[in-house]
């Protein structure tokens, strides 16, 4: 058994291992409101990939990725796994994957699983991810009225600090937190600099997900 899938099991029997790892979280991020608002989800990969990267994206759908990533950076191999055999991917479980990655990307994906297959989902991307490797996931903004329940396939919420928490518990290194807000430039600023002080006060926030960059400690 891998360090990460023993860590996850550690996490998964024990409240106090979670709790340490969603204090240690908040040092840096203590509320949603302290974490930096970015456009897209590709803006981060635009930030964060490199040329010749190998990406493997899980839950990839259409593989709409693929191309844009292909285009932006040279020489990147992009894998998909789904389990929509419907459509074509590389892999159509986790169990198939023996090579490791740059980058995973997983996006809405994790509030579709329980928490414990949730947990072990993140343990094996850590196992899947070369030395440095990034994994760039987005999930619901709890702090949205209604972003989470709008979609009756969700199970389960995570909020920044359980996200967070639960990838340093697993041994993973939280590099950046985002929330992501795509809307026109006058609604964007109003909802920013104008609206912000309501939205703060009950407790409401206008992003609809949240981006988390968590990296594979080098050594």
């Amino acid at each position: 058994m891998s360090e990460a899938r023993e860590r996850a099991e550690r996490i998964l029997r024990s409240w106090s291992v979670l709790y340490d790892a969603r204090k240690a979280l908040r040092k840096r991020w203590r509320e949603v409101w302290d974490i930096p608002v970015k456009n897209k989800h590709t803006q981060v990969l635009l930030e964060e990939l490199a040329p010749g990267a190998s990406v493997l994206e899980i839950g990839s759908s259409d593989r709409n990725l693929e191309r844009p990533l292909k285009s932006a950076f040279p020489g990147l191999v992009y894998k998909s796994m789904d389990i929509d055999r419907e459509t074509r991917h590389d892999f159509y479980s986790l169990d198939e994957v023996s090579e490791a990655f740059d980058a995973v990307l997983l996006f809405e994906v994790i509030e579709h699983v329980p928490f414990s297959e949730g947990v072990t989902l993140l343990a094996r991307i850590y196992d899947l991810l070369e030395a440095g490797g990034k994994l760039i996931m987005t999930t619901p903004n709890l702090a949205h009225p209604t972003h989470y329940f709008r979609d009756p396939t969700h199970v389960t919420p995570w909020s920044h600090e359980g996200l967070g928490g639960v990838l340093l518990a697993l041994g993973f290194e939280v590099d950046r937190l985002y929330r992501i807000y795509n809307a026109p430039i006058v609604q964007k600023v109003l909802r920013k600099y104008v609206a912000c002080h309501a939205h703060r006060y009950f407790g409401v926030d206008f992003t609809h997900s949240l981006l988390v960059v968590a990296r594979k400690p080098s050594v």
